[in-house]
């Protein structure tokens, strides 16, 4: 085992790749019988994305800003001085960082030693949420965009949307409409469709559900008034979800399944992060999400429990699940075995 410190925001910062030692931050999470739990990674600070990179190493963006790479040999730093960033993707050997209000591409040198940054999309709006993931489907760049408030009507015809850019930041669109906090963004590999995980609105009796969306291109999904299965009001020619959540269960990152390392019956099904709620007395989250597809049908069911607050997940290059929990600074793998 390899250690390496660095120091970042005056904290000394210990990461470990590989296998934990005995001693954890927390109890080890569970998991199906016939899977494990490792810690891939620890010592981050409030981790809130994961890629896989084209060199086969996993990148994290961290709440305070910070880009990083955990290697073979520990962690290096890509990048600092991001606002919130909140998702992270690999494109056209780019690695594109979502912060508040902006996206930016980072272009890695040769041999991944140093990255080149540029913004390509600024003046985003943002407020009680913000752009969140991103997903990339031919040409074109798909972004969540937040909204600025619980429950209002917005200023900006942005907020509260799914846009899409080409991959250079040009030629914006709103594509959909109606998602009141799109965190996660997806593409199916079975279908090509887009999806996207939405936080519902923190009211109602706690009746609002959060949901899973197959985002169509001018959908309308009903926030802020409609939610769920047509519940609310002004729900005429809404698109209902697919998949429903906990209310306050704060469902996030999302990813597709499709390596062959878990059993064939993984394949193509989605996992999502719930960051859980705190706030409201349920208990809700604090988990991962498995969703099953059979034809236009979901089945949603626990697939690994005993976070804190997981954030994002990613399918790592040997087939282990990752799971970034923001509460414990710690990456975990799931892997068979």
């Amino acid at each position: 085992m390899r250690l390496l410190m660095r120091l970042c925001a005056g904290l000394s910062l210990l990461i470990v790749a590989g296998v934990a030692p005995a001693a954890h931050a927390q109890t080890v999470p569970t998991a199906p019988k016939g899977f494990r739990v490792s810690v891939f990674a620890q010592g981050l600070n409030e981790p809130t994305a994961l890629a896989v990179g084209p060199d086969h190493r996993v990148y994290f963006a961290e709440q305070g800003g910070f880009i990083g790479v955990v290697g073979r040999h520990g962690v290096m730093t890509v990048a600092t001085g991001f606002s919130t960033p909140l998702g992270l993707a690999w494109h056209a050997h780019r690695l594109y960082v979502s912060s508040t209000g902006r996206v930016t591409t980072l272009t890695p040198s040769n041999h991944f030693r140093s990255f080149r940054r540029r913004t390509i999309v600024r003046g985003l709006p943002a407020g009680e949420h913000q752009n969140d993931g991103l997903a990339f489907r031919g040409k074109w760049m798909y972004v969540g965009v937040g909204s600025t408030c619980n429950a209002c009507r917005e200023p900006d015809p942005r907020s509260a949307t799914i846009m899409r850019f080409h991959d250079d930041g040009s030629h914006a669109q709103i594509y959909a409409h109606g998602v009141r906090n799109p965190f996660g963004l997806a593409i199916r590999p079975a279908t090509g469709g887009l999806y996207a995980t939405d936080n519902g609105r923190d009211d109602h009796d706690d009746s609002v559900p959060d949901e899973l969306n197959l985002i169509l291109k001018g959908g309308r999904y009903g926030w802020p008034s409609c939610w769920g299965n047509h519940l609310g009001t002004g729900c005429k020619g809404t698109i209902s979800p697919v998949a429903l959540f906990e209310p306050h269960a704060s469902a996030d990152g999302i990813v597709f399944y499709r390596a062959h390392a878990f059993s064939n019956s993984y394949r193509g099904t989605a996992f999502v992060a719930e960051w859980g709620d705190d706030a409201n007395n349920l208990g809700t989250g604090h988990i991962v999400k498995l969703v099953r597809f059979s034809g236009k049908r979901t089945r949603v069911s626990t697939f690994a429990r005993g976070f804190q607050h997981p954030l994002a997940v990613t399918v790592s290059p040997n087939g282990s699940l990752l799971v970034a929990d923001w509460g414990t600074g710690i990456i975990w793998r799931i892997r068979r075995g």
